[in-house]
């Protein structure tokens, strides 16, 4: 028999409306649904009756509150977002079996229902089989949340992220077995015992750590490290060895009156920023730690260590042969420093100065170099100023970049917001008629 010659047609127009989708098995389903807030998941069990109870079978529940940011006295929004939240814990296939949790929301010791809430959530969460752990809590106390302490003994744990009023207070002896754990994130209050929690972390790659110390600490950081991002938020004394070779971020942020840093020789280096500053330490401290960074490619130094390095009269800076961009925040202008620190940089492309006033010091210091900078002739391509005022060292620094920067493509010059309107102008004259080295050179002026 011929078949109807509509019938192709019609069979295309089914295939075409084929809800493919919901034809894939549980497992693809769930691991969609893990990419989306906890709270869309489940929205999907009303779209058939295929998807239904999907959601109940997701590891990885994501659940965020912004009913702290609404000043809500009543608590409403709160109790709304807790009823959410334990509906969905108590209908899980498996609550037992979750392998990530994100949770954001406001906490307060003051409200039991609170505090009872996000303490229940995340002794539920902890687990055998707890892969993910990101907590943020925005608290209206200082007696914060303190983590229950087996979430350092949940050996499956690759990524454990906490910050807010959260408090990581662990007492010795301790069972910590983070053998999975690579990235650690802590951007908290106290962290009691940093140096033992990190010992316990073999593969760690990846630290992001950010914290108050109530009492001089001396940490080894592990050798396994490839990002390392380290601030400590007070003044205490500290000392921090660094000697992971596979290191190619370093973040350092310490300001204190005593610190002591041992840094080995980084040969794989991409990028490090510093905002260092030591009040009773010799600016050798730091000399050494420039020294073990000197192969890196991007340099940043912020206000504290430009202004630790200013106590030297000319400090003598190691060569920086690899180094293609550098960004420097002064808190006063000084010309010297400058011509010092780019000598040592043979093959820059781009640099940023800034200038973050700390005092209003006006330097002419300017001396024009005996000899060239490596780097004007062959490399420099991009320059940028912020906080330009155009005082007397200011303008010759800039002009001789202009003239001799043979490669020079694009200048930004950001102009201190407290200048009034005729200082811009005159400032604006002046830097249009410097001479330019590169024909291929614009000046931005902001």
């Amino acid at each position: 028999m011929v078949e109807p010659p509509w019938q192709p047609k019609q069979l295309r127009l089914e295939n075409n409306n084929t809800d493919r989708i919901s034809a894939l098995p549980n497992t693809v389903l769930c691991y969609i649904l893990s990419f989306v807030p906890t709270k869309t998941a489940v929205r999907t069990s009303v779209l058939s009756p295929r998807w239904r109870h999907v959601w109940k079978d997701v590891k990885t529940l994501h659940f965020s509150d912004d009913s702290h940011e609404l000043f809500d006295e009543t608590g409403e929004s709160f109790k709304r977002f807790s009823i959410f939240v334990n509906n969905v814990f108590n209908l899980h296939n498996d609550p037992r079996d979750i392998h990530a949790l994100r949770l954001s929301c406001g906490h307060s010791n003051n409200d039991p229902l609170n505090a009872s809430s996000v303490a229940a959530w995340v002794r539920a969460a902890i687990g055998p089989n707890l892969e993910e752990f990101h907590l943020t809590l925005f608290c209206n106390d200082a007696r914060g949340f303190v983590v229950p302490h087996n979430i350092l003994s949940c050996s499956k744990l690759v990524t454990l992220s906490l910050s807010g009023g959260v408090h990581l207070l662990p007492k010795q002896p301790l069972t910590v077995d983070l053998v999975s754990l690579k990235i650690l994130s802590l951007d908290i209050d106290d962290v009691d015992w940093i140096d033992g929690i990190l010992s316990k972390c073999p593969q760690i790659e990846t630290l992001s750590a950010c914290f108050t110390l109530r009492q001089p600490v001396r940490v080894c950081l592990p050798l396994t490290l490839k990002k390392l991002k380290f601030a400590i938020k007070n003044q205490v004394a500290a000392a921090i060895e660094i000697h992971a070779q596979g290191l190619t971020y370093i973040s350092i942020a310490h300001a204190a009156n005593r610190f002591s840093y041992r840094v080995s020789e980084m040969n794989n280096l991409r990028e490090v920023s510093l905002n260092m500053y030591a009040t009773h330490e010799p600016i050798d401290v730091l000399i050494r730690i420039l020294i073990a960074v000197r192969r890196t490619e991007i340099l940043a130094l912020h206000r504290f260590t430009t202004k630790w390095l200013l106590r030297a009269q000319v400090p003598v800076f190691p060569d920086f042969h690899h180094l293609i961009r550098l960004e420097v925040v002064l808190p006063w202008f000084n010309s010297s420093f400058l011509m010092s620190l780019l000598s040592k940089c043979h093959k820059l492309q781009e640099l940023k100065i800034e200038i973050d006033e700390e005092l209003p010091i006006v330097s002419q210091s300017w001396m024009k170099p005996r000899r060239d900078l490596p780097c004007l002739a062959s490399y420099l391509s991009c320059f940028h100023f912020v906080g330009y005022r155009g005082i007397h060292d200011e303008s010759k620094i800039v002009g001789y970049i202009l003239e001799r920067g043979l490669l020079l493509s694009t200048i930004i010059i950001d102009l201190e917001k407290s200048l009034d309107d005729d200082s811009k102008n005159d400032v604006l004259m002046k830097l249009l008629a410097m001479p330019r080295g590169s024909p291929l050179c614009e000046i931005n002026i902001c």
